[in-house]
């Protein structure tokens, strides 16, 4: 029922913040935009020259959004993750716990085709915002020899989210609802299933673990107890009380992607599991 949502992927979201030791930090490249857009701005970046053996990450600006550049993308690569966060401060008594995240998971033919054209836009940024970006590469099934890039632009253009929504917790802390459907700055192409949700624990200051479910949800709504608990007792965590909230994503089509994108978090509550 429940999808383990690449544990570290949490965890990866406190690394952009901090940008501590291991992170290998790739200078960013902001540009406003070529004429030609998108494909303008890639030919510029390629053009640059560089380690014909090194795996480079750059953003632009361009009137779509944000664009990233690959060079040299390793051929045994079989999974790419990218991520996109905004840090915001909202006060101390805020829901958001200071990362706005949205991410796509790119596998199978979409990772061949980012092979061959060395780029992805992620059109769903709002307009001079500054986001951190990071990007995940495996090789084979396994994560031994992964790798992460990481990367910053500011967005000149894009899509935003156009109202405030709330993620309410019911009186149990066994659910959570949405106050509202998500209205968009531009139209947007929604995927069949339109929402999805993670709940994430707290374990240290800088380590979290977190579960995602994507099929079970019901709309506006996702109760997720007693299978939260379970799956995080027998997957991860020992008997005790943990510090706790939940994520909405909207998954939104664009090209051939599907991106998830942050539209709301429930204020933290504890997960006591016995």
């Amino acid at each position: 029922m429940f999808q383990d949502w690449i544990s570290k992927f949490f965890c990866f979201a406190v690394c952009l913040v901090l940008l501590g030791p291991g992170c290998d930090t790739i200078e960013a490249q902001t540009v406003t935009g070529e004429p030609g857009g998108a494909d303008a701005t890639l030919a510029s970046v390629r053009s640059g020259g560089g380690n014909p053996n090194k795996t480079v990450l750059k953003a632009l600006a361009v009137p779509e959004g944000i664009c990233l550049v690959f060079d040299n993308i390793p051929q045994d690569t079989t999974w790419i993750v990218v991520h996109f966060s905004d840090v915001i401060d909202k006060g101390s008594g805020a829901a958001r716990h200071g990362i706005i995240g949205t991410y796509t998971d790119i596998r199978g033919n979409s990772l061949e085709h980012l092979k061959q054209t060395g780029r992805v836009i992620c059109p769903f940024v709002q307009t001079g915002y500054t986001y951190n970006i990071g990007v995940y590469f495996q090789k084979g099934d396994r994560h031994e020899g992964s790798e992460w890039l990481y990367t910053v632009c500011v967005a000149g253009r894009g899509i935003g989210l156009n109202n405030d929504i709330n993620l309410s917790l019911n009186a149990t802390q066994t659910g959570v609802t949405l106050s509202s459907e998500p209205e968009f700055s531009a139209e947007v192409q929604y995927a069949p299933h339109k929402f999805s949700y993670s709940a994430t624990i707290k374990k240290a200051e800088d380590w979290s673990v977190g579960i995602g479910d994507n099929k079970s949800a019901k709309g506006l709504t996702w109760d997720f107890e007693p299978e939260l608990s379970n799956e995080f007792r027998e997957e991860y965590l020992e008997s005790g009380s943990y510090p706790a909230y939940v994520t909405a994503f909207c998954n939104l089509i664009y090209g051939d992607l599907l991106w998830s994108v942050e539209i709301a978090k429930s204020r933290e509550f504890i997960l006591s599991l016995q």
